[in-house]
């Protein structure tokens, strides 16, 4: 059997060296972990001098910030090859050396739920919108309508991610005044008023755009996905290829789904969590969780809908028993139904940080809670294995489950953020830690 070709490369830098604020160390290892790299090791070194002759040391007399760096890691021949332009990228002032090695062995910890076999570029996206520099504010925001999303690359003339636009970003910036989602369930001529509204709008995706957004190659593990996006706190990512040019666009659901898939085909064999990661509901689940009965007034239960930052409230009985959910696009698509079409738009614009609307108190009199719930709930109990909450949260598309006793009885609420943290848990030490 032909034996594995294996390098491994020394990257030698200062301890100094910054690359937009960060210190360029961890910048290195952050691609290298995006890359599929299975591991990488920073040294310090005591003592050193370079080209320039100049010798540094780690005495008590000396100040330790120019001692020397040294970043290493051993990979498969083909993959050090595809990460190494990169890398040149990064660093501009000194030394990328290759040598050839030999692995006598080498192990892993357990992989957990997500297949090995696959990456990135296995279940991404591939139909992405993106929009150029100059694409102007009405557009963007018609474009992120029309196909429902949350947020859109940028690209340059040559298709390499420069920003990205997202939901935030429109209203932090002023172009629009309601999230996208809530835009999205006002009546079709409303939205068309709003789009044609921003016509007169200089901006354009250039001043729009958060620039430099973090990315993953096609060739990341759906692990490595998860912890990125456990990290940063995003919910998706673009992807790229070797020259930085957009080919996809992976997300949270994405991720979790394979996952779900997983659980299906095998149910008598669930997925492994990493080591240490939490196996069971009651380990993730949060215990504040707002509620309001099936008859609170619909006026009170607004109000309390608004004081939640997820725009959620629980619906309960008298015994503490889960008999439905309701969420701020609830109110609108239900309530909205028997109010004037400019008190929708205000009602949305209240959800959205606004105004408490005039005459609301008339709109909503005789409503309650009960009039606008979903209901029946999916609910998870506390020793709910992850696995199986996430199958229930992708089966149904649900993003969060109450948690609730064998009595049906409201403990605490999940997420699909906490259950793709618990999924990411593990990662961290398994691809940083020395090859």
């Amino acid at each position: 059997m032909q034996q594995e070709l294996y390098q491994q490369v020394w990257i030698y830098i200062d301890e100094s060296d910054r690359l937009r604020g960060r210190a360029l160390s961890l910048r290195m290892l952050d691609a290298l972990r995006a890359a599929g790299c299975p591991g990488a090791t920073v040294l310090r070194g005591i003592g050193g001098y370079g080209v320039h002759g100049v010798v540094h040391t780690d005495l008590a007399v000396e100040l330790p910030s120019h001692l020397p760096l040294i970043i290493t890691f051993i990979d498969h021949a083909e993959r050090v090859a595809q990460v190494l332009p990169a890398l040149r990228e990064l660093v501009t002032e000194g030394l990328i050396a290759t040598t050839p090695v030999t692995v006598v062995q080498t192990s892993h910890r357990p992989a957990g739920p997500f297949p090995r076999h696959l990456s990135v570029a296995d279940v991404m996206s591939r139909d992405v919108a993106r929009v150029h520099l100059d694409t102007p504010a009405s557009e963007i925001v018609r474009l992120l309508i029309d196909r429902a999303l949350r947020a859109v690359p940028v690209v340059d003339a040559d298709q390499r991610v420069v920003g990205i636009i997202t939901d935030g970003d429109l209203l932090s910036r002023g172009v629009t005044t309601l999230p996208l989602r809530l835009k999205q369930l006002l009546p079709i001529e409303e939205r068309s008023e709003r789009v044609a509204s921003l016509a007169a709008k200089p901006q354009r995706a250039a001043d729009l755009m958060t620039p430099n957004p973090v990315t993953l190659p096609e060739t990341a593990s759906l692990a490595q996905a998860a912890a990125v996006m456990n990290d940063h706190n995003l919910k998706r990512l673009p992807v790229v290829d070797a020259t930085g040019r957009l080919i996809g666009m992976v997300s949270r659901l994405d991720l979790l789904k394979t996952v779900a898939e997983g659980v299906r085909q095998r149910p008598e064999q669930p997925p492994k969590l990493p080591r240490g990661a939490p196996a069971t509901v009651s380990e993730l689940m949060i215990t504040s969780v707002p509620t309001v009965y099936a008859d609170t007034p619909l006026t009170e239960t607004l109000d309390r809908l608004l004081e939640t930052e997820r725009r959620r409230v629980v619906v309960i009985d008298k015994d503490r028993r889960v008999v439905g959910i309701i969420t701020d696009g609830d109110v609108l698509r239900r309530a909205g139904r028997r109010v004037q079409p400019g008190a929708l738009k205000r009602l949305a614009a209240w959800f959205a940080g606004g105004e408490r609307p005039e005459g609301l108190e008339v709109e909503a009199q005789g409503r309650t809670a009960g009039d606008v719930m979903s209901s029946p709930v999916f609910t998870v109990t506390p020793d709910t294995p992850i696995t199986e909450a996430i199958r229930l949260m992708m089966t149904y598309k649900i993003k969060r489950l109450p948690v609730v006793d064998e009595e049906g009885c409201l403990l605490g609420m999940i997420g699909r953020a906490a259950v793709l943290s618990a999924l990411a848990q593990g990662v961290e030490d398994a691809s940083t830690g020395a090859s």
